[in-house]
């Protein structure tokens, strides 16, 4: 370390022993984050991913389970539950936003060996979640319906409108538990307890998964209930990782501790700084799932087969994005920490390893989806119709899938650093740009369907990927001030 470092850091060798004690804790690896060996940055970064990724792979996995289970209704219950799906992410995305915030300035405020500072956004972090969801509720109770009914067209049956509007109904009552828990899991991330996060949505796939089983077909003395059953199931298991989330940070045993004993203070300065990173992600959230919406409905012009086979393409995708997006965690949290300790440099080192990394294990996941990916929707539907489209667009996103995987660990770098709002920047540009042109030239003057749509879709992301690489090459990032 130069000189000049050594004074941005005075305290870097108390601070080491600490993180190594803390890392020991949390991660199992007693690495200090200022490290030189190369071999344990690797184990660290590893440490912080492994717990995402098998967390994002389970409850791919289990997605796609579910769409299994749902399938044997039939094809309608595919595209019902495909219809939901963008409704309830655009309710999502106001707490995707404050999770940003919330893990940006936990990760900054443990490099700094700030837990008071830490413990408060905790706080007004949960109070500002739990008036939001409550509020997006009661809108949702009265807008649902006329929201999946616009969204189908007039392409959808009403068989399949009905079942959307069902499962909706019952993920509106259990949003704010799910919301709730999204924020204490980010807050926990920030602080460098990755794993927390794994083992709530373990379990909370595991419920979903035995419920599906018992409600969807009516076994072991349930009721059959159908598309409504899996999401009883779905919003059981979202309570059962509420409170395990809850438990963690009560126990006292976190860097981040909740104390309901102690009195609590609104902190409009600190909600204003979690605000100050999180809006503009609430706007790229935003206009992502806009954009999303509106792509569902150029779909569902294509008719029921076609929305069935992108749905079974999309649930099959989601398996793709999961290394990017556990690479991606671990840049976020990396990122803070250094920047946290003024370490800028190491922010780089980390983001390089993280993404190398990243494109391994995206290049191997994207033989199997060339190779295999008939395979895997076989699983879904016995439609040869449905298997041949949703091959073939899995042929496409797979020749993408490397540098579609690698905007996760430059955007999440951005916003570990602060820079949410030219994350947002390229949202808008990807989804209300990139990717609606492109599906009406392709489906429109080119004629290509399904196809086209997907084309369109990578387009979008290798868009995204570019200019979040020119952003982070850029450097402006480690300047934000937070």
């Amino acid at each position: 370390m130069s000189s000049e470092q050594e004074k941005l850091s005075p305290t870097r060798e108390k601070e080491g022993v600490q993180e190594a004690s803390s890392a020991s804790k949390a991660l199992k690896v007693p690495i200090d984050i200022e490290t030189t060996d190369q071999r344990k940055r690797i184990q660290l970064i590893i440490a912080l991913m492994w717990p995402a990724l098998a967390e994002n792979v389970l409850a791919t996995l289990v997605s796609m389970v579910d769409m299994v289970m749902v399938s044997g209704l039939g094809s309608y219950a595919i595209s019902a539950v495909g219809l939901v799906t963008q409704p309830r992410f655009i309710m999502l995305s106001a707490f995707m936003a404050l999770s940003v915030g919330a893990t940006a300035l936990v990760a900054r405020f443990k490099g700094a060996d700030d837990p008071v500072s830490a413990n408060n956004v905790l706080s007004q972090s949960l109070l500002v979640t739990a008036a939001l969801s409550l509020a997006l509720c009661l809108g949702m109770l009265v807008g649902a319906e006329p929201l999946i009914r616009f969204l189908a067209g007039s392409e959808i049956s009403e068989q399949t409108i009905q079942a959307a509007v069902d499962y909706f109904d019952v993920q509106i009552y259990g949003f704010p538990l799910l919301s709730l828990t999204f924020t204490m899991t980010a807050v926990l991330r920030g602080a460098g307890n990755t794993r927390a996060s794994f083992y709530s949505n373990t379990a909370a796939n595991l419920t979903n998964v035995f419920f599906n089983y018992c409600m969807i077909g009516g076994n072991l003395g349930f009721p059959a209930l159908g598309v409504m059953g899996a999401s009883i199931a779905t919003v059981i298991g979202q309570g059962v990782a509420f409170v395990f989330c809850a438990y963690l940070l009560l126990n006292g045993k976190q860097y981040v501790k909740l104390d309901l004993k102690a009195k609590f203070r609104l902190d409009v300065e600190m909600i204003r700084r979690i605000l100050r990173i999180g809006v503009p992600a609430l706007i790229e959230q935003v206009v992502m799932r806009v954009g999303m919406l509106l792509f569902t409905m150029t779909v569902t012009s294509l008719g029921d087969n076609p929305y069935a086979a992108h749905m079974v393409a999309m649930n099959i995708q989601q398996l793709s994005f999961t290394t990017g997006m556990a690479f991606g965690t671990a840049a976020t949290t990396l990122v803070g920490q250094c920047l946290g300790r003024m370490r800028a440099d190491l922010a780089k080192i980390y983001v390089r390893l993280t993404q190398n990394m990243g494109y391994v294990v995206s290049i191997l996941v994207a033989l199997l989806l060339f190779f295999f990916g008939s395979t895997v929707a076989r699983l879904y539907s016995s439609d040869a119709v449905i298997i041949g489209m949703s091959a073939q667009v899995l042929k496409i996103m797979a020749v993408a899938n490397p540098l579609s995987n690698a905007r996760f660990v430059y955007t999440s770098a951005l916003r570990g650093a602060g820079d949410s709002r030219f994350t947002a920047w390229i949202t808008f540009i990807g989804v209300l740009f990139v990717r609606p042109v492109m599906s009406y030239l392709l489906i429109n003057l080119f004629d290509m369907g399904l196809t086209g749509v997907w084309i369109a879709l990578v387009s979008d992301s290798l868009s995204c990927c570019l200019l979040s690489w020119l952003r982070y090459r850029s450097g402006k990032w480690a300047k934000i001030k937070v």
